[in-house]
C-alpha cells in the first residue's frame, strides 16, 4: 500500500490494517494517525517490501511566521472595526482570524 493510500485510511483502519498485516508493530492501538503511517511504512521497509523512504519534511517555520504577521495585521483591523463599531466588518476579520489560526495550528500538528 502507498503512502497516499495509508494516508486516505482513518486511524480506526490503520490500527486494523497494522494489526493484521504487521504484528511486529507495538503500541498500535495508542498511535496517532501520522504515527501509524510511519510506523507501517517503516516496517515494511524493514521486511523488504518497499523502498526506504524518507520521512516528510517538517512545514517550514518561515510560513508560521507569515502567518503570525497576518494574524496581526487582522488584529489592527478588528480593532478599527470595534472602534467604528461596524460589526460587518469585525466578523469578517473574525473569520479570517480563526483560519489562520486553524493553519497554524494544523502545521503545528503536522510537524
Amino acid at each position: 500500500m502507498e503512502r497516499a493510500d495509508l494516508e486516505k485510511l482513518t486511524a480506526t483502519k490503520l490500527r486494523e490494517y497494522a494489526l493484521e498485516k504487521h504484528p511486529g508493530i507495538e503500541g498500535v492501538s495508542g498511535m496517532k494517525k501520522e504515527d501509524l503511517v510511519e510506523a507501517i511504512i517503516a516496517e515494511e521497509v524493514k521486511a523488504g517490501l518497499r523502498p526506504k523512504e524518507e520521512k516528510r519534511a517538517a512545514p517550514a517555520v518561515s510560513k508560521v511566521g507569515d502567518l503570525k504577521a497576518k494574524i496581526r495585521a487582522l488584529k489592527a483591523e478588528r480593532d478599527k472595526a470595534l472602534a467604528g463599531k461596524d460589526g460587518e466588518a469585525l466578523k469578517a476579520v473574525r473569520t479570517k482570524l480563526k483560519g489562520l489560526k486553524r493553519q497554524i495550528r494544523r502545521l503545528r500538528k503536522v510537524s
